[in-house]
């Protein structure tokens, strides 16, 4: 049975070492590292200055950080299963031992794990290649960004990759009107953000629950920041990811049922 599952790997990466497309994805973290480690800084610096507005635009870059790779990772798992599609490859497994499900539970856990070590590495790595690149007024903005609490950020914040992967591949005919649709849907990575402006830290911050990245990045943002993200209206800082986590699952056994019924017809 693992040696199945290996080959399978193998497989898989071969697929999305071939193709440019998801390539350039694949090493997105690696750039989103270098960008965020050694330019945003010097730019940070060079035209924002030590300024309350300065502090807040290193926020929002640093959820941008966190959000970026699980949307990135979803992307792969969707293209990979968009080429599944045009090649007939699910036809073949659905009479084979494995079975469709069992496919798309292998390929939702690897790109799982992909994102999870891509979340963890795309803000850590961040952290420990800028110095004090992030210090702000005095403020190191990395500060309490710990290794536990990026890493319980990336185990749930993982999950967003096989919900949105799954509804893509569900959604697009192919891969160019994926790429369409992940463009599209590029505000995911954003819109999280804006729960470090001050008019939307208040019970308005929930209006944003409805993207499930949200849960787990506020949840990262409450445990190691909570100085500057303290409201009446926050719940504790462990209740954001659990909320997230569950959110997630339902959404990934939505997704599921919904991609099935799609490739049926």
């Amino acid at each position: 049975m693992m040696t199945r599952y290996l080959n399978l790997f193998k497989f898989e990466m071969k697929n999305i070492l071939k193709d440019s497309m998801t390539v350039v994805l694949l090493i997105y973290p690696l750039l989103i590292i270098g960008l965020g480690a050694f330019v945003l800084p010097v730019l940070l610096k060079r035209y924002g200055g030590d300024t309350p507005g300065t502090i807040t635009a290193g926020l929002v870059m640093i959820v941008v950080f966190a959000t970026v790779a699980p949307f990135i990772t979803a992307a792969l798992l969707g293209f990979g299963l968009l080429d599944n599609r045009d090649e007939n490859t699910l036809d073949t497994i659905r009479v084979t031992p494995l079975s469709l499900k069992g496919y798309l539970i292998f390929k939702s856990v690897y790109a799982y794990v992909l994102s999870v070590n891509a979340s963890f590495f795309s803000v850590m790595g961040t952290k420990w290649l800028s110095g004090d690149g992030y210090t702000i007024m005095g403020i190191d903005l990395f500060a309490e960004f710990t290794v536990g609490t990026v890493f319980i950020y990336a185990l749930v914040g993982g999950l967003f990759t096989p919900v949105f992967g799954l509804f893509l591949a569900a959604v697009a005919k192919n891969k160019i009107e994926g790429f369409a649709y992940m463009k599209s849907a590029g505000m995911i990575v954003i819109v999280p953000a804006l729960i470090v402006l001050e008019t939307m830290q208040d019970a308005k911050q929930y209006l944003l629950g409805i993207i499930p990245i949200f849960w787990p990045v506020k949840g990262l943002l409450k445990m190691s920041i909570p100085d500057f993200l303290h409201n009446p209206a926050d719940l504790p800082a462990w209740l954001y990811p659990l909320i997230g986590a569950a959110y997630m699952i339902l959404l990934i056994g939505i997704a599921y049922r919904f991609f099935e019924k799609k490739v049926q017809h």
